[in-house]
């Protein structure tokens, strides 16, 4: 899976994250289950990838 391609998808993730950042962990719960649905039918380690990519960017924005 190439992270160039989702993105869009990352960076509006960290955005909503940045937003609300109390409840960035349950932003993150509804991305992981949008992401394991239709159309984007994600393998849960492809999710994980994702999700890995938006933590370290919220963690390089906080310092």
């Amino acid at each position: 899976m190439r992270l160039k391609e989702w993105e869009a998808t990352i960076q509006k993730i960290v955005d909503e994250c940045n937003q609300e950042p109390k409840i960035a962990g349950r932003v993150l719960m509804e991305w992981r289950a949008k992401l394991e649905k239709e159309p984007n039918l994600l393998q849960p380690f492809q999710i994980d990838e994702i999700v890995r990519e938006v933590r370290s960017r919220l963690s390089n924005a906080s310092r």
